[in-house]
């Protein structure tokens, strides 16, 4: 599946995707955060994929961990610089993680890849990280898939999830300790996965 009608979609309307976002982060979805970060040593560094408008990154800062920003939506990478941050173009079906990585956080981004393509940026993450790193990311739930115009009247592409696929998925993936909990945002109900290496 081709991104880059979705990440030309993003790259077209940020304003619209910030308007159309929690400026903050919301109690659950706080909690499985939280949870992620209690399984890295302090102070370690965390990879995030698809930072956005950097709403998670200063969270998860603010908890005394180092952050790489990355997204691979241009306007976004310019935008956190803009404000100080450091920040590069990263596309997570394209290029390289790094190595001995900490933790790998990647929120609302591999939704908008095809089950093949999440399987293998979760291998990816797994190949990056170094041994009992953690790699937590989120997906929807659902059935099927969609282009959808929805918050930024620009087409994004969605790939909705079950739990037992996803639990599936994982099974079939590098990792063999991680945990799927759910998460009822008001909007959408997401499953959120912390995998462990």
């Amino acid at each position: 599946m081709d991104n880059a009608k979705t990440l030309q979609s993003y790259n077209d309307h940020i304003d619209d995707y910030i308007a159309g976002t929690p400026q903050q982060i919301e109690l659950d979805f706080k909690d499985w955060v939280d949870a992620a970060l209690t399984v890295i040593p302090p102070g370690a560094t965390v990879l995030e994929i698809g930072s956005g408008f950097g709403r998670d990154a200063d969270y998860i800062e603010s908890k005394g961990f180092k952050v790489i920003r990355t997204d691979a939506a241009k306007g976004f990478v310019d935008l956190l610089i803009n404000k100080g941050h450091e920040a590069r173009l990263l596309d997570a079906l394209k290029d390289s993680f790094g190595t001995n990585l900490d933790m790998i956080f990647a929120h609302a981004v591999l939704l908008h890849f095809d089950p093949d393509q999440v399987l293998m940026v979760i291998n990816k993450a797994h190949d990056c990280l170094k041994s009992g790193g953690v790699f937590a990311f989120s997906l929807k739930e659902g059935t099927g898939s969609e282009w959808s115009e929805a918050k930024l009247n620009s087409p994004r592409y969605f790939k909705y999830w079950s739990e037992a696929d996803l639990k599936s998925l994982l099974n079939n993936s590098a990792f063999k300790n991680f945990e799927v909990s759910k998460r009822d945002s008001g909007r959408d109900m997401w499953l959120q996965v912390i995998a462990k290496k």
